[in-house]
Protein backbone atom coordinates (compact mmCIF):
# COMPACT_ATOMS: atom_id res chain seq x y z
CA UNK A 1 0.00 0.00 0.00
CA UNK A 2 1.06 3.68 -0.81
CA UNK A 3 1.28 6.50 1.67
CA UNK A 4 1.68 10.20 0.80
CA UNK A 5 3.42 12.55 3.90
CA UNK A 6 4.50 15.52 3.68
CA UNK A 7 8.38 15.09 5.48
CA UNK A 8 11.22 17.32 5.71
CA UNK A 9 14.34 16.16 3.33
CA UNK A 10 16.85 15.36 6.61
CA UNK A 11 13.74 12.85 8.17
CA UNK A 12 12.83 11.15 5.06
CA UNK A 13 14.01 7.52 5.54
CA UNK A 14 13.93 6.77 1.87
CA UNK A 15 14.41 10.16 0.15
CA UNK A 16 11.64 13.07 -1.18
CA UNK A 17 11.42 14.11 -4.27
CA UNK A 18 10.64 18.18 -4.20
CA UNK A 19 7.97 19.59 -5.89
CA UNK A 20 8.13 23.84 -5.81
CA UNK A 21 8.47 24.83 -2.34
CA UNK A 22 7.26 21.92 -0.17
CA UNK A 23 9.28 19.09 0.49
CA UNK A 24 6.79 15.63 -0.58
CA UNK A 25 7.60 12.33 0.41
CA UNK A 26 6.46 8.92 -0.49
CA UNK A 27 7.23 6.08 1.34
CA UNK A 28 6.30 2.31 0.55
CA UNK A 29 4.78 0.53 3.95
CA UNK A 30 3.18 -2.95 4.41
CA UNK A 31 -0.16 -3.32 5.71
CA UNK A 32 -0.42 -5.11 9.96
CA UNK A 33 -3.30 -7.15 8.46
CA UNK A 34 -4.50 -8.44 5.77
CA UNK A 35 -7.17 -6.57 4.15
CA UNK A 36 -10.53 -7.89 4.63
CA UNK A 37 -11.75 -7.26 1.15
CA UNK A 38 -8.69 -9.77 -0.06
CA UNK A 39 -9.36 -13.68 -0.76
CA UNK A 40 -8.09 -16.10 1.01
CA UNK A 41 -4.39 -17.36 -0.05
CA UNK A 42 -4.13 -20.49 -2.51
CA UNK A 43 -1.50 -21.87 -0.21
CA UNK A 44 -3.97 -21.27 2.89
CA UNK A 45 -7.64 -22.49 1.18
CA UNK A 46 -7.41 -25.84 2.56
CA UNK A 47 -5.66 -25.83 5.71
CA UNK A 48 -7.90 -26.51 9.01
CA UNK A 49 -6.43 -24.46 11.79
CA UNK A 50 -5.83 -26.53 14.95
CA UNK A 51 -8.63 -25.27 18.42
CA UNK A 52 -6.26 -24.81 20.92
CA UNK A 53 -7.60 -26.89 24.08
CA UNK A 54 -8.33 -25.10 27.34
CA UNK A 55 -7.20 -26.27 30.50
CA UNK A 56 -10.76 -27.99 32.67
CA UNK A 57 -9.02 -25.50 35.70
CA UNK A 58 -8.78 -22.38 33.71
CA UNK A 59 -12.36 -23.34 32.03
CA UNK A 60 -14.08 -23.69 34.90
CA UNK A 61 -12.74 -20.15 36.33
CA UNK A 62 -13.65 -18.30 33.26
CA UNK A 63 -17.01 -19.64 34.04
CA UNK A 64 -17.33 -18.96 37.78
CA UNK A 65 -16.05 -15.63 36.96
CA UNK A 66 -19.02 -14.99 34.24
CA UNK A 67 -21.53 -16.52 36.27
CA UNK A 68 -20.28 -13.86 39.88
CA UNK A 69 -20.58 -10.57 36.85
CA UNK A 70 -24.00 -11.97 35.31
CA UNK A 71 -25.28 -12.41 39.06
CA UNK A 72 -24.35 -8.61 39.88
CA UNK A 73 -25.80 -7.52 37.05
CA UNK A 74 -28.75 -8.93 37.64
CA UNK A 75 -28.81 -7.76 40.88
CA UNK A 76 -28.36 -4.11 39.98
CA UNK A 77 -30.71 -4.18 37.40
CA UNK A 78 -33.81 -5.55 40.08
CA UNK A 79 -32.71 -2.90 42.48
CA UNK A 80 -32.87 -0.17 40.22
CA UNK A 81 -36.23 -0.79 38.45
CA UNK A 82 -37.18 -1.37 42.49
CA UNK A 83 -36.40 1.86 42.90
CA UNK A 84 -38.24 3.14 39.73
CA UNK A 85 -41.64 1.51 41.01
CA UNK A 86 -40.66 2.88 44.36
CA UNK A 87 -40.40 6.40 42.90
CA UNK A 88 -43.52 5.97 41.04
CA UNK A 89 -45.54 4.64 43.62
CA UNK A 90 -45.06 7.14 46.45
CA UNK A 91 -44.64 9.81 43.76
CA UNK A 92 -47.58 12.23 43.78
CA UNK A 93 -47.31 14.44 41.15
CA UNK A 94 -48.79 12.15 38.48
CA UNK A 95 -51.00 9.98 40.09
CA UNK A 96 -52.77 12.86 42.62
CA UNK A 97 -55.59 14.84 40.35
CA UNK A 98 -56.38 18.08 42.42
CA UNK A 99 -59.92 19.11 42.53
CA UNK A 100 -60.99 23.13 41.70
CA UNK A 101 -61.19 23.57 45.18
CA UNK A 102 -57.85 21.90 46.38
CA UNK A 103 -56.25 23.97 43.55
CA UNK A 104 -57.62 27.25 44.77
CA UNK A 105 -56.55 26.40 47.99
CA UNK A 106 -53.31 25.61 47.49
CA UNK A 107 -53.01 29.04 44.85
CA UNK A 108 -54.07 30.90 48.23
CA UNK A 109 -51.67 29.18 50.50
CA UNK A 110 -48.80 29.78 47.67
CA UNK A 111 -49.61 33.91 47.71
CA UNK A 112 -49.64 34.00 51.45
CA UNK A 113 -46.29 32.50 51.55
CA UNK A 114 -45.31 34.87 48.79
CA UNK A 115 -46.58 38.13 50.40
CA UNK A 116 -45.11 37.09 54.09
CA UNK A 117 -41.79 36.87 52.15
CA UNK A 118 -42.36 40.20 50.04
CA UNK A 119 -43.05 41.78 53.72
CA UNK A 120 -40.43 40.35 55.48
CA UNK A 121 -37.73 41.25 52.37
CA UNK A 122 -39.33 45.00 52.26
CA UNK A 123 -38.59 45.26 56.00
CA UNK A 124 -34.94 43.96 55.88
CA UNK A 125 -34.68 46.50 52.42
CA UNK A 126 -36.18 49.17 55.14
CA UNK A 127 -33.67 48.62 57.73
CA UNK A 128 -31.23 48.63 55.55
CA UNK A 129 -32.06 52.08 53.57
CA UNK A 130 -32.56 53.68 57.15
CA UNK A 131 -28.98 52.10 57.87
CA UNK A 132 -27.54 53.51 54.65
CA UNK A 133 -29.22 57.12 55.10
CA UNK A 134 -28.11 57.53 58.69
CA UNK A 135 -24.56 57.06 57.33
CA UNK A 136 -24.48 59.38 54.43
CA UNK A 137 -26.08 61.81 57.26
CA UNK A 138 -23.35 61.52 58.96
CA UNK A 139 -20.43 61.47 56.35
CA UNK A 140 -21.91 64.52 55.33
CA UNK A 141 -22.31 65.81 58.90
CA UNK A 142 -18.70 65.17 59.23
CA UNK A 143 -17.82 66.91 55.62
CA UNK A 144 -19.66 70.27 56.50
CA UNK A 145 -17.62 70.05 59.98
CA UNK A 146 -14.29 69.43 58.65
CA UNK A 147 -15.34 72.42 55.55
CA UNK A 148 -16.15 74.75 59.25
CA UNK A 149 -13.29 74.01 60.61
CA UNK A 150 -11.29 75.01 57.97
CA UNK A 151 -12.59 78.22 57.10
CA UNK A 152 -11.87 79.02 60.88
CA UNK A 153 -8.46 78.17 60.34
CA UNK A 154 -8.39 79.88 57.42
CA UNK A 155 -9.66 82.70 58.61
CA UNK A 156 -7.48 82.86 61.81
CA UNK A 157 -4.63 82.82 59.86
CA UNK A 158 -5.67 85.75 57.54
CA UNK A 159 -6.50 87.76 60.91
CA UNK A 160 -3.32 87.29 62.06
CA UNK A 161 -1.72 88.02 58.95
CA UNK A 162 -3.95 91.09 58.67
CA UNK A 163 -2.94 92.05 62.01
CA UNK A 164 0.65 91.29 61.40
CA UNK A 165 0.44 94.37 58.50
CA UNK A 166 -1.23 96.34 60.64
CA UNK A 167 1.54 96.80 63.47
CA UNK A 168 4.14 96.70 60.62
CA UNK A 169 2.20 99.92 58.76
CA UNK A 170 3.41 101.70 62.39
CA UNK A 171 6.71 101.95 61.23
CA UNK A 172 6.07 102.73 57.28
CA UNK A 173 7.39 106.00 56.15
CA UNK A 174 3.92 107.94 54.64
CA UNK A 175 3.58 111.57 53.18
CA UNK A 176 3.34 113.03 56.54
CA UNK A 177 6.40 111.49 58.67
CA UNK A 178 8.64 111.86 55.68
CA UNK A 179 10.90 114.84 56.36
CA UNK A 180 11.27 113.28 59.85
CA UNK A 181 12.39 109.70 58.96
CA UNK A 182 14.63 111.99 56.39
CA UNK A 183 16.53 113.97 59.42
CA UNK A 184 16.69 110.82 60.93
CA UNK A 185 18.68 108.74 58.28
CA UNK A 186 21.06 111.45 57.90
CA UNK A 187 21.78 111.88 61.72
CA UNK A 188 22.23 108.26 62.32
CA UNK A 189 24.24 107.36 58.79
CA UNK A 190 24.59 103.27 58.67
CA UNK A 191 26.98 101.58 56.63
CA UNK A 192 25.80 97.74 55.80
CA UNK A 193 28.92 97.06 54.53
CA UNK A 194 31.44 94.69 56.48
CA UNK A 195 34.67 92.12 56.08
CA UNK A 196 35.60 88.63 57.99
CA UNK A 197 38.97 87.50 58.24
CA UNK A 198 39.91 84.30 58.69
CA UNK A 199 39.29 84.26 62.35
CA UNK A 200 35.83 84.89 62.02
CA UNK A 201 35.62 88.53 63.04
CA UNK A 202 33.36 91.30 61.45
CA UNK A 203 34.95 94.58 60.67
CA UNK A 204 31.85 96.62 59.82
CA UNK A 205 32.03 100.17 57.78
CA UNK A 206 33.78 101.24 54.85
CA UNK A 207 36.34 103.65 56.45
CA UNK A 208 37.77 100.10 59.03
CA UNK A 209 41.27 99.99 58.22
CA UNK A 210 42.60 96.69 58.27
CA UNK A 211 45.38 95.12 60.50
CA UNK A 212 48.03 95.12 57.68
CA UNK A 213 47.03 99.03 56.73
CA UNK A 214 47.60 99.66 60.40
CA UNK A 215 51.32 100.24 59.96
Amino acid sequence: MLRAGYQLLNHSPLGAAKTGSNNFALEFVRWRRKPRWLPVAKSKVFRVPERKKQPEEERAELMRLHNHYKTQLRSVRQFLRAEVVRHEETSTADHIVLTPEQEEAEYQLCIAENAAWNAKIASERELRLAKEREEKVAYVQERLDAGKLREELRRERASEHIRHEIEQSKTFITRSNLDEAIETALANPVDHNFAIDMAGAMYKGRTTQSLGSSA
